[in-house]
């Protein structure tokens, strides 16, 4: 047929075949994509209603969950009062406890019971019911509603829709799952979203290396304990928040702590670490809540009660601000109101009446007291210093000497003395003292002298010591000389001022309880660990250069310039020369300006939301110096009582206790300071004693809430001032807290 001839219609017709439409092919792909976009919404509306189906399920099984948790608390409340009817044994508090069966029977229900009204399922799987009930069509027909609703709980929905889809029934009968609607899918979503939200958002505390090292399973000769200062840290950080000052992160990290549900603090003046260790046996409870115990450095007991330094923090949000208002910046206001000098003084041997800081007059050379740069304890462990603390640290530093035999209280007139030394490295391998440089406060050189290494020198490192071989060849002094010419050239109270000066008392093989280290309380890069070097700070405020001889340093010219900078900041403010406290100070300012008089800048905005007020329970009256600290909270904010300080001073222990476990909800910080008498730790009571304390501390760990933190404080005696601190976070599974420790 020819290529231009065209079939006839009636023919074609005839043949019984359709007559083919012509279609573009856009229009074939918009076919084609019709066709395919309704596969898709036909596989997406039945993966749809297989996941309502599922989560219907889900629904069943948390109704039973929930069911199962009201019946094992009904059954643990029945326990609990036919327990306390029987009569337990009296405990501190006089007061029937709930007694040990009742917990092992909730552990061995895999339940743990809360104190907020609920029960929460441990880790710990229920042990399976081995009475099992097998249905058979005989017991079917013959089954009462209470054996079905046995069955029930014992075979969850989930399990028999799988065995009947494995015998080849229908996958979900209509009747035994009741069809989701939208807005119960999306309802049913968003409680899910939550319960994971509640389950991932919890607080966590982890040990750093620091941390790991006070943990009691260190042996003693490598043990260094935490100050009360970290613990002030933590609890700071708690109820300020991240943006907190003073963070605990010299011995541990925190993790999710915005989710801290409260704080409650248990301070027991008169136990100590010999006690706590002696009758471990009898601390049933407090061992199995507590993971994370550590040693605790304790101020001496004459300084008064640890209370008095805990509460040193702010106790509340508004006085945190009033802090800020008056020094510029919380780290500020935190340095000026805490004494540097409160653990030296209970490792040195100070004597004399009072702590001899707080003179009425400041130096006439200074406009804040000079004894507020002093290195405290935990500053001087951090940066290396030699310090004589029990543990590792004592032994590592038991040849060195003391500069003096004793020492007086610093005070704000206390002299200041510009120190440094010049090395050589030795045949030992270590760097050895061959110069030391002293001068006053009027940049008089007040000792100069070579030394004579132990050891033979291998290395002059004359570029940075300008020391030479020749220098050093009609040198015959040693370094007991220079101790002990040191020793009495210093008074009792001397200050010694350098850059990094734990190198030089290192060099020098010495102790000394008062320092001011140029390279912490002067710092240019915003970084604290990231130190600036001697000759730039001269450079930045002194506008002088040094250390540009050809021949090395020269040790006299290194000590004036280090006097110069401590006498130019304390002429000035404490944030002089600190570029983060400038920083902080100059970022307040901006909130302030920008938010006026209200709390509304990310520093206070978290503590300010769930401050609701801290509360502390004593056993007797508050010591005057708490009783000033709690005033001047109070005159923050008169008026407001949401965020104010309440006390309550109570006569029992028992009445304390009793105390804490009505109002600890209501606070966001709870302290609560339990004396234990020294007669309590004699020979035949000790064991008692300890039983006795053990149920005090179980009794108030069922007080905290969940994602509450719990820290009790063993606050040493008169015989051993050695303290405990053992720190917990409740989980909803109500087990110890702590997650795994980690290095730094």
């Amino acid at each position: 047929m020819a290529p231009n001839q065209q079939k006839d219609p009636q023919s074609v017709e005839a043949s019984g075949r359709t007559p083919m439409v012509q279609l573009t092919r856009a229009e074939r792909l918009k076919i084609r994509l019709v066709n395919m976009k309704e596969q898709v919404s036909a596989k997406q509306q039945e993966r749809s209603e297989k996941k309502k189906k599922k989560l219907a399920a889900l629904a069943n099984l948390m109704d039973l969950n929930d069911r199962d948790r009201v019946h094992e608390a009904e059954l643990a409340r029945k326990r609990d009062s036919e327990s306390k009817s029987s009569g337990a044994e009296a405990d501190l508090t006089d007061e029937p406890q709930t007694n040990k069966s009742h917990h092992e029977a909730e552990r061995s229900s895999g339940v743990e019971a809360a104190d907020d009204g609920f029960f929460t399922v441990s880790s710990k799987r229920k042990v399976k019911n081995r009475h099992t009930i097998r249905s058979t069509p005989e017991q079917t027909s013959t089954a009462d509603a209470t054996d079905a609703e046995t069955v029930h709980i014992d075979q969850p929905q989930t399990k028999r829709i799988r065995k009947d889809e494995a015998a080849g029934g229908d996958s979900l009968p209509d009747d035994t799952l009741v069809t989701l609607s939208e807005e119960q899918y999306k309802a049913l979503s968003a409680d899910l979203r939550r319960r994971k939200r509640r389950l991932q958002d919890v607080p966590a505390l982890r040990l750093r290396e620091m941390g790991q090292r006070a943990l009691l399973e260190t042996p003693q000769d490598a043990r260094t304990p935490i100050f009360l200062s970290d613990i002030q840290n933590l609890l700071m950080s708690g109820m300020i928040g991240q943006k907190s000052p003073c963070r605990p992160d010299r011995w541990c990290s925190t993790e999710k702590w915005v989710s801290l549900s409260h704080s409650v603090v248990v301070i027991l003046e008169g136990l100590s670490l010999y006690h706590y260790l002696s009758n471990e046996s009898q601390f049933e409870a407090t061992n199995r809540i507590f993971n994370a115990k550590l040693e605790l450095m304790l101020p001496q007991q004459a300084e008064g009660m640890i209370i008095d330094e805990i509460a040193q923090i702010p106790l509340t949000s508004v006085q945190a601000k009033k802090l800020i208002d008056e020094h510029g910046c919380l780290e500020s206001a935190v340095a000026l109101n805490q004494d540097p000098t409160l653990f030296v003084r209970g490792i040195f041997n100070i004597s004399g009446e009072g702590p001899g800081m707080e003179l009425p007059h400041l130096h006439p050379d200074d406009k804040f007291p000079r004894t507020k740069l002093l290195l405290s304890a935990l500053q001087m462990v951090d940066e290396g210093y030699p310090i004589p603390l029990q543990g590792e640290l004592h032994s590592r530093f038991r040849a060195y000497k003391f500069t003096k035999p004793s020492y007086k209280p610093v005070n704000n007139h206390s002299p200041m003395y510009g120190v440094d030394c010049e090395m050589c490295r030795t045949v030992a391998g270590v760097n050895e003292l061959t110069r030391i440089s002293i001068v006053d406060e009027e940049y008089r050189t007040v000792y100069e002298t070579l030394v004579m290494p132990d050891n033979r020198i291998v290395d002059y490192l004359t570029q940075y010591s300008g020391i030479t071989e020749d220098i050093m060849k009609q040198v015959t002094k040693q370094l007991k000389d220079v101790q002990r010419e040191v020793s009495a050239l210093l008074p009792d109270d001397a200050i010694l001022v350098g850059q990094s000066l734990n190198s030089d008392l290192n060099a020098m093989r010495m102790m000394h309880p008062y320092v001011i280290d140029t390279s912490v309380c002067f710092n240019m890069s915003g970084i604290r660990r990231r130190k600036s070097k001697l000759k730039h700070l001269a450079m930045t405020f002194l506008k002088e250069t040094i250390q540009e001889n050809e021949y090395g340093h020269d040790s006299i010219e290194d000590s004036r310039a280090t006097l110069k900078l401590v006498k130019m900041k304390l002429a000035n403010s404490i944030e002089f020369g600190d570029e983060i406290m400038t920083q902080q100070k100059r970022l307040q300012e901006i909130a302030n300006a920008c938010s006026g008089d209200s709390i509304t800048n990310n520093m206070f905005a978290h503590s300010a939301k769930r401050d609701r007020r801290t509360a502390i329970v004593n056993v007797g009256d508050l010591q005057p110096r708490l009783k000033e600290i709690i005033q001047k909270a109070e005159q923050v904010v008169p008026k407001d009582t949401s965020s104010a300080v309440l006390v309550h001073e109570v006569a029992t222990t028992k009445e304390a206790v009793r105390k804490v476990t009505e109002i600890a909800l209501e606070n966001s910080l709870t302290i609560a300071n339990l004396p234990i008498p020294e007669e309590d730790f004699l020979l035949d009571k000790a064991e008692r004693s300890a039983a006795k304390i053990d149920k005090v501390i179980e009794r108030l760990w069922n007080t905290v809430a969940h994602n509450g933190l719990f820290l009790v404080l063993m606050g040493g005696s008169a015989e051993c001032p050695k303290g405990v601190a053992k720190i917990a976070i409740k989980r909803l599974n109500g087990t110890e807290q702590t997650s795994a420790p980690i290095n730094s």
